[in-house]
């Protein structure tokens, strides 16, 4: 292909180019093809999302970080970008953070059960009992509905153990 041909491919294009690179494990390619989406059209939400994704795949989360935050600029209202960013804050140690954007994921989309077991985690490590058994109830329960039992039997497994950790039920954690 001649160097006029892929300048005249348009963003949308380059950013398929970068799925099918990523299908294909093809990291370079990848980030070059999504680079040069947004590169024509900076408003490229998916190509920042699918940006941040694949830095986060590759525990670059400083870059994964930065990416999702385009893209959260471009649609605010976008729950698993709120999702995204608050597990790579998280990672770099951005702990209000990954607390602002799992509660907005969880504000836009209640039903988002991981983000309501991500934040559980985050409330244990800081020992706040009743926050995290709410949230794991709540995630447990959103599991069960999509017929997630790995990750249901995980989350009430878990409030048992927080139960007696906490000295807590869960009706003792029903509102926060």
């Amino acid at each position: 292909m001649s160097s006029q041909q892929q300048s005249e491919k348009t963003a949308e294009e380059h950013f398929k180019d970068g799925l099918a690179f990523s299908k294909l494990g093809d990291d370079r390619r990848t980030f070059e093809s999504y680079q040069k989406a947004i590169d024509l059209d900076p408003d490229h939400f998916l190509a920042h999302f699918n940006l941040g994704i694949r830095y986060g795949k590759l525990r670059m989360n400083l870059e994964a970080s930065k990416s999702f935050r385009e893209a959260l600029r471009l649609k605010p209202e976008a729950p698993m970008v709120h999702y995204s960013l608050a597990v790579v804050s998280n990672f770099i140690g951005e702990m209000d953070e990954a607390f602002k954007h799992y509660q907005e994921a969880i504000r836009i989309n209640p039903d988002f059960g991981r983000a309501h077991s991500n934040l559980a985690m985050l409330h244990y490590a800081l020992k706040r009992g009743k926050e995290t058994i709410h949230h794991l109830v709540k995630a447990a329960d959103l599991f069960k509905q999509t017929g997630d039992e790995f990750m249901e039997k995980n989350a009430r497994d878990l409030i048992k153990e927080c139960g007696r950790e906490f000295d807590l039920t869960p009706d003792d954690c029903k509102t926060l």
